[in-house]
This record gives structure tokens, C-alpha cells and sequence, in this order.
């Protein structure tokens, strides 16, 4: 299962990462990544973009950790 994540890094205020879809909407990395190429950057507002652009966002697909619940 895999989700795709927005992850910014601000000098202040450190990492952050986002999910950007529900954890598992992807069953292969293939498949996230082939989204975020189809909706990134066109779906983005103009800030967004501009940031995506300038290199201060990136979007990843990253593997969905199966946790437990006690």
C-alpha cells in the first residue's frame, strides 16, 4: 500500500510531510507516482506551484507502515 506526501522544510519551523491521499489509495509505487506526474504541477494554485517550482515542495510516494492497534 502507498500514499503520496507532500514534504516541505522550512529554516524555522523544520521538516513537514502531508499526506496528500488516504494510506493505501495506491497498491504500487508505480501507480503513486504515475498520479503525482499527472497532477503535479497542473493541479496546483498559482502559490503552490510557484513553490513546487522553486524546489520547496516535493511530492513522494512513500510505503504505508501497517501498524497494529492494541
Amino acid at each position: 500500500m502507498w500514499a503520496a506526501v507532500v514534504v516541505m522544510l522550512g529554516l524555522l519551523t523544520g521538516p513537514e510531510a502531508l499526506p496528500i491521499t488516504e494510506a493505501g489509495t495506491f497498491s504500487s509505487e508505480a501507480a503513486c507516482q504515475a498520479a503525482i506526474a499527472k497532477a503535479v504541477p497542473a493541479t496546483l494554485d498559482a502559490e503552490t506551484r510557484a513553490a513546487f517550482e522553486r524546489g520547496e515542495r516535493r511530492y513522494v510516494c512513500v510505503r504505508v507502515r501497517e501498524v497494529a492497534r492494541n
